[in-house]
């Protein structure tokens, strides 16, 4: 592992290049497929390789060719829908204020899905950047 230094692990998480990550040199694995060199690899072991299903695994945001969405696709997507619920939030909470509704457990309803996913979202952020902070602090 003489290529694995602390500015070769940091460009390795930012670009998720696992190879390089784990230090075993190679270039940067393309993004729709990252998987790819552990199916490789676990075919070369004779291991059985299972075949997954892009439909309970990517859903419809799958990526390109049918394979399943990648971490970053399923991030960006959960981040809209937690934008979409404040927004959302914000119009009940006008409708209210303004009297163009009188239904109040709609409009905290609304509110409270709003807040428990942006909880949510700031707890998988946390998550995140505890797992890089304790990748940055292995020793080489």
């Amino acid at each position: 592992m003489p290529n694995l230094t602390v500015e070769n692990l940091s460009r390795s998480v930012s670009t998720g290049d696992v190879q390089g990550l784990m230090g075993m040199g190679g270039g940067v694995q393309p993004a729709a497929a990252p998987e790819a060199g552990v199916i490789r690899e676990m075919q070369a072991q004779g291991m059985e390789v299972p075949s997954v299903d892009t439909a309970s695994v990517g859903g419809a945001a799958g990526g390109a060719a049918g394979h399943p969405a990648s971490f970053s696709d399923m991030l960006q997507k959960s981040i809209d829908q937690v934008n979409t619920y404040q927004h959302e939030s914000d119009q009940a909470i006008k409708e209210l204020v303004s009297g163009r509704t009188k239904n109040i457990h709609e409009t905290m309803l609304t509110i409270e899905r709003a807040d428990t996913s942006l909880k949510l979202m700031m707890q998988v952020r946390n998550k995140a950047l505890d797992a890089y902070r304790e990748i940055m602090r292995m020793q080489v």
